[in-house]
């Protein structure tokens, strides 16, 4: 069996389900074999690195810009370029010959639709949506079913006419080294995964996601580097710039650049400050570490951070509406052991919930031999 997955990197969450995607089929069908495509570089491989470097522009400096071309997005539903698109999605499906095409990119859903639409094409379409708020964009006629992280994702697909049936609440995918046994303790002295020793009483996780967005800023960091038992581990990612001014003005502060243990790193931690993106989000859960966010801006990431909210798996700070002194709260916060513990537990509840993430599953039950 053949799968095609279609994704883009804008930001990674959607290269890091696409992964976990890979590594699920891998896991249960080792003899399917799995083409990951970044549809950017390859619709438009001459001007997709200014297409990423405009939408990492948009993200860190225009936030409010990025926010307003979002919901018109949304509201447009068009599809540019349709037949110019599918012309090239021909030569694709020639090459991979798939027998499922996979999307977790609203672009990649709505392309692959028009399409089938357009060739006549039978191939099953399942989307993974990767944030946990859905708007027009991620709809896509000739979707089979969507896999979604929460009911309220579904409960949304449903008021904007898709079918119940065609809805499962997998959760976000994410890879199987963020799990942890719901029984895990996690030690005073626990150990950061470059076996360095952490005497400190809490381990927090600053994390900025795939742009390197530090939550809080550099004057949030300063007061954490001055707190008392806590050990703070900041992962900079392939942010030098932030690596570098971190090790010189946060002496406390360990500093990681980029690696391939972050699930190791949140498993560690007592809390993990970051960005809500979804995939994050679903790593936490899956690591069984709570939230703290501060003042999510991003439309989707103000959708998580709900989420977050109403399931009581984190704390969201909103500083700029209500003046908190975001270094005390968080004091306040990381000691309340027993608050953390049920958030822990509701996370394990969380993810028990879940349906299976594996599409082949779904693909044999839906269309049998």
């Amino acid at each position: 069996m053949n799968i095609l997955i279609l994704t883009g990197r804008f930001g990674m969450g959607h290269i890091k389900c696409a992964e976990a995607l890979e590594e699920k089929i891998a896991a249960e069908h080792p003899e399917a074999k799995v083409f990951t495509i970044d549809v950017m570089d390859y619709f438009f491989p001459a001007i997709s690195p200014f297409i990423y470097k405009g939408f990492s522009l948009l993200v860190t400096k225009l936030p409010g810009m990025y926010n307003f071309f979002n919901k018109g997005a949304a509201k447009y539903g068009g599809i540019p370029l349709k037949k110019t698109i599918a012309k090239k999605i021909e030569k694709l499906i020639q090459n991979c010959s798939p027998d499922m095409v996979i999307a977790n990119l609203p672009v990649c859903s709505k392309y692959f639709s028009s399409y089938k639409d357009l060739c006549d094409c039978d191939i099953p379409l399942y989307t993974f949506i990767t944030d946990i708020t859905v708007h027009e964009e991620w709809l896509a006629e000739h979707t089979e079913l969507y896999f979604v992280g929460d009911l309220s994702t579904k409960q949304a697909l449903i008021s904007k006419g898709v079918s119940e049936e065609k809805i499962i609440i997998s959760g976000i995918p994410v890879k199987s080294c963020f799990s942890t046994d719901a029984q895990e303790n996690k030690t005073e002295n626990a150990k950061s995964p470059n076996n360095t020793e952490c005497n400190a009483k809490k381990n927090i996780l600053i994390m900025g996601g795939g742009l390197g967005l530090i939550p809080g800023g550099k004057r949030f960091l300063k007061r954490i580097n001055n707190m008392e038992n806590v050990h703070t581990t900041l992962i900079a990612g392939k942010n030098k710039k932030l690596a570098r001014n971190v090790r010189k003005t946060c002496s406390n502060i360990e500093v990681i650049g980029y690696t391939d243990k972050v699930s190791e790193y949140m498993k560690a931690a007592d809390l993990i400050i970051t960005k809500p993106g979804g995939i994050t989000t679903f790593e936490a859960i899956a690591s069984r570490t709570p939230l703290y966010i501060v003042d999510p801006y991003l439309e989707q990431e103000m959708g998580n951070a709900y989420f977050i909210e109403s399931s009581n798996i984190g704390h969201i700070v909103r500083s700029k509406s209500c003046s908190t002194d975001v270094a005390e709260d968080l004091i306040r916060f990381i000691n309340r052991d027993e608050l953390l513990t049920k958030m822990k537990n509701n996370m394990a509840k969380i993810a028990e919930s879940f349906c299976s993430t594996d599409p082949i599953q779904y693909h044999i039950k839906r269309r049998p031999a």
